[in-house]
């Protein structure tokens, strides 16, 4: 059965919708609803057969109609001066908190407010000259830069909008280990974001580098023809390998085919069904060790 893909308005999330049997397109409005906000409109992005990837699966109530939308546009006039009216609040107060978005769903029950803080926020104060103003539930909802890049979108190293922002549906982790495993400068600052985090879009490109997993690191002993040879170099992309020979020093480019046994593919199937490495793991572990060493 095919799913619907949507996306929040204010968050920008992506959702997954199923059991719609009315007929949508990409660009539609239409109304669902979630324990978090009850009834609210989102955006079509169109149909798939994945099934959600972050967990966000709300119901479908129906297409949005003529006075769902024009509740729709009041609710964002109104979203433009609780945020307005909130920023100033927050001044008043004096909390380290930098407010990002107001939002009034659909039902209009609650207001949400969204901001980034680097510490924890005693904001009881805040909320109550909020509530008296609106006379609604308040939810301050605290979140990560990532999502507030998601939030408000931005334009990354490629000159492009963000990953983030137009298609992704949850965050990987990224390491410097992704920079090292495709062969790339070790400088981190080349490769940040403008949420000051490792860019996501390594992420994609992990499965290109997935042959590395079944060679040794560079530097190991091998046995090839009976004679004791180096390895210097695998290069997933080529799918070559460069191998030294320890005794004349001379050095051999081979295809990966003439290293691996036959039905290595196999094993990256396997690979890239598997979330972990047994390798990735040790070495994590080991770098934790060796921090946790050095701080004491």
């Amino acid at each position: 059965m095919e799913n619907l893909k949507i996306r929040y308005i204010d968050t920008r999330k992506i959702g997954t919708v199923s059991g719609v049997k009315v007929p949508v397109k990409k660009g539609y409005k239409i109304v669902v609803e979630d324990e978090e906000k009850g009834e609210d409109i989102v955006e079509v992005l169109g149909y798939s057969r994945e099934e959600s990837k972050n967990g966000i699966q709300p119901r479908f109530v129906r297409v949005a109609n003529k006075r769902d939308l024009e509740i729709f546009k009041k609710n964002m006039r109104e979203s433009e001066r609780a945020f307005e009216i909130c920023k100033e609040k927050i001044k008043e107060h004096g909390l380290d908190m930098h407010l990002l978005k107001a939002y009034i769903p659909l039902n209009r029950k609650k207001v949400f407010f969204y901001y980034l803080a680097e510490e924890r926020v005693d904001f009881r104060n805040l909320v109550r000259d909020l509530a008296k103003i609106f006379k609604r539930r308040i939810e301050m909802r605290q979140i990560g830069v990532r999502d507030a890049v998601q939030m408000k979108g931005w334009i990354g190293r490629c000159m492009r909008e963000t990953c983030c922002s137009q298609f992704m549906e949850n965050f990987q982790s990224i390491s410097l280990r992704d920079i090292t495993e495709q062969n790339l400068p070790l400088s981190p600052s080349k490769f940040t974001g403008p949420c000051g985090r490792l860019v996501c879009c390594m992420a994609f490109e992990r499965e290109n580098y997935l042959l590395k997993i079944l060679f040794p690191e560079p530097g190991t002993k091998l046995c090839y023809n009976k004679q004791e040879v180096t390895l210097l170099e695998v290069d997933p992309l080529r799918e070559t390998v460069v191998l030294q020979y320890d005794e004349l020093g001379k050095k051999v480019e081979l295809g990966v085919r003439d290293m691996l046994p036959k039905g290595y593919e196999k094993a990256l199937e396997h690979c890239r069904s598997c979330q972990f490495c047994c390798r990735r793991v040790y070495e994590e572990a080991t770098e934790h060790e060796i921090v946790k060493s050095s701080a004491e």
